[in-house]
């Protein structure tokens, strides 16, 4: 079954950035692992991963702005 990895965030117009990937495809997690740093306007976050299986994609590559709820790596489980 695939998780969706959804970017934190409030509200429709809520943007962020993606810092950085700790973890890239193919990479085993487990729930709760840090799998990647975000910004936001107010603040830095973890992004973890919501569910264990193995990353099987990642969506958005690092430096690029997504806005919240946007799915930005899908977990096999």
């Amino acid at each position: 079954m695939d998780v969706e990895v959804k970017a934190p965030g409030t509200g429709p117009t809520a943007e962020i950035t993606i810092i950085e990937w700790k973890k890239k495809e193919g990479d085993t997690v487990q729930k709760g692992d840090v799998i990647a740093t975000a910004n936001s306007v107010k603040v830095s976050s973890e992004i973890k991963a919501p569910a264990a299986g193995k990353i099987k994609k990642i969506n958005s590559k690092a430096g690029s702005k997504v806005k919240a709820g946007t799915v930005i790596a899908i977990i096999e489980s």
